[in-house]
Order: C-alpha cells, then structure tokens, then sequence
C-alpha cells in the first residue's frame, strides 16, 4: 500500500525545525525508513517557496498566488510510504509526529496502476 503524507503546521507556533537537533533525528528516522524500503520518497518547504492555488471551474482556469494569508496551516513537507496497511502507516507517521513535537499530517493512499 502506497501513502502520500503531507505534514502541516500552524503558522501561529514556531516550526518545528526551529529546535537545532531536529535536522539530525530526522536524518536518522529518514536513514531507518529508506533503509527499511518505507520511504519512498519525500521533500520540505524551505523558507520563502512558491505557493499558489490553480483551480478550473466551468472553462476557465484560475491561478492564485500565495502565501494564503486565511489559511490557518502551512504545508511543511511530504513523504510518499510503502507500508503494509493502515496501521504500520499510522506508527511510522507516530514516530514522525513525535520527532517533531507538534504538526499534523494527512495520509492519503495513492492509486498505483498494475504493473
């Protein structure tokens, strides 16, 4: 099973990779899930990165750029999961979660066409 994770924070708290030995327990977790086969594949917002909203309603195409001033969350990252059922992807997103302190994440199982 195949599962896309995308981890939020709110803009109102500090990020969580504000706390200088984040980088280096996320490396190791990183390190664990590849090496295990878990990870697939992943990525992090850096700082100032292009967001906009592009949308198609009755023909037209509609591109908004951000930052979203009304949202309340900020994307911080993905990562793309190999797991065997909901559960291991619920314990591997734990084990993230509780790295970081605070965040949440959405996991969204991904279609994969036969081979």
């Amino acid at each position: 099973m195949r599962i896309l994770s995308i981890v939020t924070f709110d803009r109102q708290t500090p990020h969580p990779h504000e706390d200088s030995d984040t980088p280096a327990r996320m490396a190791a977790l990183i390190q664990e899930m590849r090496e295990k086969g878990v990870l697939i594949d992943t990525g992090g917002r850096a700082g100032q990165m292009l967001e906009m909203r592009v949308s198609r309603k009755d023909g037209s195409l509609a591109v908004t750029d951000g930052p979203f001033a009304e949202s309340k969350d900020i994307v911080g990252g993905y990562a793309v999961l190999e797991v065997e059922d909901r559960n291991e992807a619920i314990a591997w997103t734990d084990r993230f979660l509780s790295l970081l302190g605070s965040g949440t994440c959405y996991l969204h199982e991904v279609f994969q066409p036969p081979e």
